[in-house]
């Protein structure tokens, strides 16, 4: 009698452990499924969004005019937008000469958030340059309107590229 006792007993652990492991595997399995579900939620409603370099994430310009590639005069008409500018911050077109690391400020961009369209003049020797839009603090902006005030002939230093909202290369021919 006490074999049969014990036996059962054994039966009746054995039993319940099994009803244990599967109950956990049980929860397991539903949290998995409820995992995976809001993953693939969170990627169908976010996931263009999340991988995708195109998505304006902050101020935003472009130059339409001239085309890249271009050969100008020294007279050069130049067109272009910006969007998303938020106050506190300066637009300027300005000319690069990346392999010298100047640039030469031409016009302060003053209704940020529309189109644009303006007259430049460049001088210089016959040379590939680039005709850049850049979105700076007002301590760069200062610095730059008294430069072009004063009408200087040095370039300055060329802003971080992170500051170029677009920028052109074109060809001089005087």
């Amino acid at each position: 009698m006490n074999g049969k006792n014990i036996k059962n007993k054994l039966k009746q652990a054995l039993t319940e452990n099994a009803n244990k492991e599967r109950s956990k595997n049980k929860n397991k399995r539903i949290f998995i499924f409820i995992v995976g579900v809001l993953l693939v939620s969170i990627f169908t409603f976010f996931g263009s969004t999340l991988f995708s370099s195109n998505t304006p994430l902050g101020p935003w310009g472009q130059i339409k005019k001239p085309n890249p590639g271009m050969t100008t005069g020294q007279k050069v008409k130049v067109t272009g937008e910006t969007k998303n500018i938020e106050p506190g911050q300066y637009i300027w077109l300005a000319v690069d000469k990346p392999d010298r690391g100047l640039c030469w400020p031409k016009m302060h961009i003053t209704t940020p958030n529309t189109n644009f369209g303006t007259t430049i003049m460049e001088e210089g020797p016959e040379e590939p340059y680039s005709l850049s839009l850049y979105l700076i603090n007002q301590t760069v902006h200062e610095q730059w309107k008294e430069w072009l005030d004063h009408e200087k002939l040095g370039g300055l230093h060329i802003p971080p590229e992170r500051k170029r909202l677009d920028s052109v290369r074109l060809l001089l021919k005087n």
